[in-house]
């Protein structure tokens, strides 16, 4: 299985080579196309053998985490290829997840991934919570390649010690890295006319990827300008 990212970073696309046999999962609804070898069957849990009740409880707590109630899986018959793309304009980043690691992902992140992966939704507690992505993260643990996505470019960021990042452009993260949110500033005067909110430090020795654009302040600009439902 080979992963390939193309037209970065405002529209990518990721391009997905099988052989014979191989199996990417991906997010509902992000097919672009795929080969006639390819065969694709739709799951409310994308894991082989989970049983109805067990996919029905995976696609509920992904639909809590934001992301769409089923899971596509595209089967090799003959070597062949598969693209996806996410729903909006963004960069897509590849990570070869090993079986000792673990990587975490913002809400609405996860594109595909193979089929040895296991995407699952992760209780973060208040501090994900006032971190502003709700009280779900997602967790990646497994073995092979995975994608992800931004809003905007990816930037790639080698954490050594502690580093702070505003909290709306964090994307994902290695497990190796710990985290502690707060006030921007540290005081209430910068939290409510510094414009920047809450922010994230990370610490220790890990990956962390982040995007140059922020979702929450996209909206909110965006918002009063749309035009009003009847």
């Amino acid at each position: 299985m080979k992963f390939e990212i193309h037209h970065r970073p405002s529209y990518a696309l990721a391009v997905v080579d099988l052989e014979v046999g191989e199996t990417v999962v991906a997010e509902g609804g992000a097919l672009v196309s795929r080969d006639a070898s390819i065969s694709m069957e739709t799951r409310a849990g994308a894991e082989k053998g989970g049983g109805m009740m067990k996919g029905l409880m995976s696609g509920l707590k992904r639909m809590v985490a934001g992301e769409s109630f089923f899971q596509n899986r595209f089967t090799a018959s003959a070597p062949g290829h598969v693209t996806f793309a996410p729903t909006h304009v963004g960069d897509i980043a590849v990570y070869e997840l090993a079986a000792a690691d673990d990587l975490y992902l913002q809400s609405t992140a996860f594109l595909c991934s193979a089929d040895g992966i296991k995407v699952d939704t992760k209780w973060g507690g208040a501090k994900t919570f006032f971190g502003g992505e709700g009280l779900i993260m997602l967790k990646a643990t497994g073995q092979g390649p995975i994608a992800f996505n931004a809003f905007g470019g990816i930037k790639v960021v080698d954490v050594d010690g502690t580093f702070t990042v505003d909290t709306g452009h964090i994307v994902a993260f290695e497990s190796s890295l710990t985290f502690s949110v707060k006030r921007f500033g540290g005081g209430w005067k910068q939290f409510i006319f510094g414009g920047e909110g809450l922010v994230c430090t990370f610490s220790g020795t890990g990956r962390l990827w982040l995007q140059t654009r922020n979702p929450q302040e996209f909206g909110k600009t965006i918002g009063p300008k749309l035009p009003m439902r009847d």
